[in-house]
C-alpha cells in the first residue's frame, strides 16, 4: 500500500476506564470525592501499566457531568447504580421556559455545585503535584440544553411556536454563556477566551438541515461570540450529510463527529474542507479483530480523516479488546514513522 499522509492520533483514558480499573462503580465517583480521587489515582496508573506510555492520561477532574448548568436552573438529577447521571425536563410549555429563563440564576447557591466545589478542593489536596482546575461541572450547547429543559416537545415548539422558540433559544444561550463565565471566574480565567472555545450540541442533529439557518446557526454564533474571539471547535454526534455545510457558516475550524452512523471520513471530506477527527468507538472495537482494527486505521486516513482516536472505556479494558487497542497504537505509530 502506498504511503499515506501524516496524521495525528491518540488513545486517551477517561473517567469511565479509570473508575472500572480502580474497582469502583460510576455512581460512586459522582457521590464521593474520595472515590473520585481513588479512580484517578488507581485508574490512571493501571491504564499506563496495561496500555503503555503512549496513552494520554489527563489531570484529575471532578466526575464529569454535562448537566451542571441545567441542574442550577432547577433540573433534578439522579445517579443510577454504576451508570451515568440522568435528568428529566422541567418546563411544561415554551411560555414557562421563557418566563423562568428571564429570571436571574445564582449558580453558586446550587447544592450540586457546592458538592462539586468541595470535591474540587479535595482533589487539589489529593494531588498536590498536579494542576487541578475546577472542571467536570459542565454544560451542553443551546439545542441540547433546550431539549433537556423542554423534553422532546421542544421539536414541536419549533413548528408550533417558531418566534417563541427563538426567544427561548436566545435565553438558553445567554444562560449558558453566563454559566461558562461563572466557571471561568472560579479558575481565574477571563470570561472571553482569546484562544478558542468548544461546543457540544448532539441533539441539534435531530433538527432538519432546512431549519438550521433559523434554529441552530444563530444560537451557535451567539454562543461563540459570547465566549471567544479565537478558534471555534465543535463536537456533534449523528449529523446527516445535509447538516455539514452549516459548520462552515459558523466558522468551525475543527469538527468532532464522534459517533455518527450516517457519516464517514469520505463523506465528510467530500462535503466540507474543515479538519476533523474520526473516532474508533468502543462499540466498533468489540466487534473487530486485530486485522480489522488495522484496516480501520488505514481506511480512515485514506478516506480523509485528519486525525483518528480512541477513548478508553470499560470494554477497551476487557479481554482481547486490550490487544486490539495495542494494535491501534502500533499501526498508528508505524504509519506515521
Amino acid at each position: 500500500m502506498e504511503k499515506l499522509k501524516k496524521f495525528t492520533w491518540s488513545v486517551s483514558g477517561c473517567y469511565i476506564s479509570y473508575t472500572y480499573l480502580a474497582g469502583l462503580r460510576l455512581d460512586e465517583i459522582y457521590k464521593s470525592a474520595s472515590a473520585c480521587a481513588q479512580a484517578f489515582k488507581v485508574g490512571r496508573k493501571r491504564v499506563r501499566e496495561i496500555f503503555g506510555p503512549e496513552v494520554i492520561i489527563g489531570s484529575p477532574t471532578c466526575a464529569p457531568i454535562s448537566y451542571g448548568h441545567i441542574v442550577c436552573l432547577g433540573v433534578s438529577v439522579t445517579f443510577p447504580e454504576d451508570s451515568e447521571p440522568g435528568v428529566r425536563p422541567i418546563y411544561k410549555s415554551i411560555d414557562e421556559g421563557i418566563k423562568e429563563l428571564r429570571k436571574e440564576t445564582d449558580f453558586k447557591k446550587n447544592a450540586l455545585f457546592k458538592h462539586y466545589f468541595d470535591m474540587w478542593h479535595y482533589l487539589q489536596k489529593s494531588f498536590p503535584g498536579e494542576k487541578v482546575s475546577f472542571s467536570g461541572f459542565g454544560c451542553e450547547g443551546p439545542i441540547t440544553t433546550a431539549v433537556l429543559l423542554r423534553g422532546t416537545d421542544f421539536y414541536m415548539d419549533i413548528m408550533d411556536f417558531p418566534q417563541k422558540t427563538k426567544e427561548f433559544l436566545s435565553l438558553v444561550t445567554d444562560s449558558i454563556i453566563k454559566f461558562v463565565y461563572f466557571t471561568r471566574e472560579i479558575n481565574g480565567e477571563p470570561p472571553v477566551n482569546s484562544e478558542g472555545s468548544g461546543l457540544c450540541d448532539d441533539l441539534s442533529s435531530l433538527i432538519s438541515p432546512s431549519l438550521w439557518p433559523e434554529f441552530v446557526v444563530p444560537y451557535w454564533n451567539k454562543y461563540y461570540v459570547g465566549l471567544t474571539t479565537g478558534k471555534r471547535t465543535i463536537h456533534v454526534e449523528n449529523l446527516k450529510p445535509g447538516h455539514l455545510e452549516y459548520l462552515k457558516k459558523v466558522d468551525i475550524v475543527h469538527y468532532d463527529p464522534s459517533i455518527s452512523k450516517d457519516l464517514g471520513p469520505k463523506i465528510i471530506k467530500e462535503k466540507i474542507d474543515i479538519p476533523f477527527g474520526w473516532r474508533l468507538s468502543s462499540f466498533d472495537l468489540v466487534q473487530m479483530d486485530n486485522k480489522q482494527v488495522k484496516e480501520w486505521v488505514y481506511k480512515s486516513i485514506e478516506e480523509g480523516a485528519n486525525s483518528i482516536f480512541h477513548i478508553l472505556e470499560k470494554p477497551s479494558c476487557q479481554d482481547d479488546n486490550i490487544e486490539k487497542v495495542k494494535t491501534f497504537i502500533k499501526t498508528c505509530k508505524e504509519m506515521n514513522s
